[in-house]
């Protein structure tokens, strides 16, 4: 088990990955699960980070996230052993990055300086440049502290780049389900390379400007992503991206 609150799907799949791209393991089936319980749902509520309503990542009238349940698995293996086999192959893992900035208990950096570096690491492990990525998973709870940081993560690492990109939170959907979130996360885009269709982010509105970013208001769009990045950022600063590729057959 990888402790690592909301971003512990993404870590636990990049420790799959890891595990066999150095031949430790054949086969990994990574992700998380956490149950609906009083213990979050109070802890969120003391800290006034819940919708009295409804989840609006990136909205200007945004009030908060709400919390749900899941759990999200991926079967990871090697590409020779996916093909003897006949396995419907979704997306493959192209690399991984993950930084603790430490900066507050339940506060994000105020500059976002460990969201970049997890972003900024997990393109590197990839072989990626900003101008290759098509799709990004915000971690997007919908807390206006969150998603302005979020937005100035992507902003100051992708540059002219970031409004060209779409970024959309499927936590305005269903909620944010924490240990799980970052891997259902990741299933979503696995669908999404797969499909070539992007989810949206629902119960969009109003745009905020300190956010200024494509956030796929509502609606879900056809736009046959190659390379998209997975966002999860956790309390006490645990960042973890993932970035996805197409299978190419």
């Amino acid at each position: 088990m990888i402790p690592t609150a909301c971003a512990a799907g993404n870590y636990a799949i990049g420790y799959g990955f890891d595990l066999i791209r150095t031949g430790r393991a054949d086969l990994m089936l990574a992700g998380g699960a956490d149950a609906f319980s009083r213990i979050p749902y109070m802890g969120f509520a003391r800290l006034g980070a819940i919708a009295p309503e409804r989840c609006q990542p990136f909205d200007k009238n945004r009030k908060g996230m709400v919390p749900g349940e899941g759990s999200g698995m991926l079967v990871l293996e090697p590409l020779d052993a996916a093909l003897a086999r006949g396995a419907k192959i979704y997306a493959e893992v192209l690399g991984y990055g993950v930084s603790c900035d430490a900066h507050h208990m339940t506060a994000a950096h105020p500059q976002a300086d460990g969201a970049i570096r997890a972003m900024s690491a997990a393109m590197k492990d990839s072989g990626m440049g900003i101008g290759d990525i098509d799709y990004i998973s915000a971690h997007g709870t919908g807390t206006p502290t969150n998603d302005r940081i979020e937005s100035l993560a992507v902003r100051t690492l992708f540059a002219e780049y970031a409004t060209k990109i779409p970024m959309s939170s499927i936590k305005s959907m269903l909620g944010h389900t924490m240990g799980a979130a970052s891997a259902i996360e990741a299933a979503a885009c696995a669908l999404a390379l797969d499909t070539g269709w992007i989810p949206p982010t629902i119960n969009h509105e109003e745009a905020d400007p300190d956010c200024g970013l494509d956030i796929v208001p509502n609606k879900a769009r056809l736009t046959n992503p190659r390379v998209v990045l997975n966002n999860a950022y956790a309390f006490g600063g645990n960042n973890a991206s993932l970035c996805l590729g197409r299978y190419e057959n």
